[in-house]
């Protein structure tokens, strides 16, 4: 198997038509490739890629074929007049192409190369794909609740509905009107972060040109679809709440799914701008998530929790590969024989890991993940739907603690309100996780043991530990989502050339 050496570029010229005989444009990019071959010796190979003048735009990257397969290295080239820049930028170019080695760290310039535009409108289509699964998933759960309380009404059967009727107050047509009431704090302060982002989206247009090209490329559709997936988290609560039950918790949770797997599309788009999820294919993937909810909770039998924490373990593994190869890591037919070979002629320097820190912190995640599937495996108890939104949220957690190690590690510095917002998230997050965990209802019993669990009002004789947990999650998120807005403002005036991808 051949050992990667060194990797020189040169770029073939030809004169321009009806220009002086010392201008010259690049028509193609002559790649020499240096390699070990088993026995030791070095060959050289050469590889040759056009560049034509239909691409419409700078070549983004070239594979070269070496024996025993491939590697696609991404360039950053321009043509004609931009060919010739600055010692500076030349400087930034060399650094990029010399990271882009596939034993170095990649730089967000290599993974920035798209059209803006191109890259503003998919963002975009995150703010769309929500508003219409809100409406189209808000208005029907609506009518479901509030048929519900009819029945409730017109029959008189508590049984019916889960409530904390040692803590339940009527108003109008509602028989636990501050269950309903305490999801307020979702909506105002998903209100309030969709004008933070409106606002921070208009001083970004009035940047020139040239400092929009500084720093992580700014994206806000995915922002603006977090702050209505908050709203819509407080009125689905809202509508669980007229009547809970087991047939209704799934609309509690729905949009805590969606809120949790688009902050990690968030946190992995800041450095992968280009390759980041298509929106359509993120919510095929939440629908696949709410449709496996249902079915936990229709159906939780050990069966479907081993089949369930198989596709678990999987979903982590190819995650991690992905994670740990920054995007560039593809199942091929060859690797496992690939990795073989490597194995036994060079045992020590294939078990000896690429990226140490990042490995570290991989493994850490596996390994949580590991303990939450042997616990839902051991326990597999009837309440699904908050099992699996254990393992959303706790990933969640770990993606950011991860991303926020691997800002440190690079020497990033994290400026001090970022600081002050980190700290209050996961503060408020400690702090609700405890009144969370203080049931005074549990709709997996019978309803009458769900009753021997109510508790009395606990502040202002109003509202219970479950409507404290309302309160202070909803602000927890809040806070989540500005430590994700602001976390990299330290890297606003940086060329994205001296960003590093992780």
């Amino acid at each position: 198997m051949e050992k990667l050496g060194q990797v020189a570029f040169q770029s073939e010229e030809s004169p321009l038509n009806g220009s002086d005989a010392g201008s010259s444009t690049p028509t193609g990019l002559l790649v020499q490739i240096s390699v070990d071959d088993d026995s030791g010796h070095q060959v050289t190979r050469t590889s040759a890629a056009p560049l034509s003048e239909s691409s419409g735009g700078p070549l983004s990257s070239i594979k070269l074929m070496i024996e025993g397969g491939s590697i696609r290295l991404p360039i950053i080239l321009s043509r004609g007049k931009q060919s010739s820049s600055s010692d500076s930028d030349s400087d930034h170019s060399n650094r990029c192409n010399d990271v882009a080695l596939p034993n170095k760290m990649l730089c967000v310039a290599h993974l920035a190369q798209k059209r803006q535009k191109v890259i503003a409108n998919r963002s975009k289509m995150y703010l769309w794909n929500v508003l219409i699964v809100t409406v189209f998933y808000t208005l029907p759960v609506i009518q479901l609740v509030v048929t519900y309380q009819r029945m409730l009404n017109q029959s008189g059967n508590q049984d019916l509905c889960y409530f904390n009727f040692l803590c339940s107050h009527p108003l109008l047509m509602l028989s636990d009107f501050n269950h309903v009431y305490s999801n307020i704090g979702y909506v105002l302060l998903g209100i309030l972060f969709l004008i933070q982002v409106w606002r921070r989206h208009q001083m970004y247009k009035q940047k020139p040109v040239a400092q929009k090209e500084l720093g992580l490329p700014q994206h806000f559709g995915l922002l603006y679809a977090m702050a209505i997936a908050l709203v819509s988290e407080g009125l689905l609560s809202a509508a669980y709440h007229v009547c809970p039950n087991s047939m209704n918790f799934q609309f509690d949770t729905s949009f805590m799914y969606v809120t949790s797997v688009m902050c990690m599309i968030k946190i992995y788009q800041n450095r992968h701008p280009d390759i980041n999820a298509r929106a359509h294919a993120t919510f095929g993937v939440l629908a696949l998530i709410i449709f496996i909810g249902l079915v936990g909770v229709l159906n939780a039998n050990i069966l479907f929790w081993i089949v369930f924490t198989i596709l678990h373990l999987a979903t982590c593994l190819a995650m991690t590969l992905q994670i740990y190869y920054m995007g560039r890591f593809k199942l091929e037919s060859t690797l496992v024989s690939r990795a073989a070979r490597q194995l036994i002629r060079h045992p020590v320097q294939a078990m000896t890991p690429m990226y140490c820190g990042r490995m570290v912190l991989l493994v850490i995640a596996n390994l949580a993940n590991w303990a939450i599937a042997a616990y839902g495996l051991i326990e597999h108890k009837t309440d699904f739907a908050s099992h699996l939104l254990v393992i959303l949220m706790s990933n969640l957690f770990l993606y950011t603690l991860f991303y926020i190690i691997m800002k440190l590690l690079n020497r990033e510095r994290i400026l001090w309100y970022s600081w002050v917002f980190i700290a209050l998230t996961y503060s408020f997050w400690f702090v609700s996780g405890y009144f969370y965990l203080d049931k005074s209802t549990d709709w997996s019993e019978t309803p009458a043991l769900s009753r021997s669990n109510n508790q009395f009002c606990t502040l202002l004789q109003l509202y219970d530990s479950h409507d404290i947990w309302h309160f202070l999650s909803a602000v927890a998120m809040f806070f989540s989502f500005n430590m994700y807005l602001t976390l990299d403002d330290n890297l606003s005036h940086r060329p994205r050339s001296e960003i590093m991808v992780f």
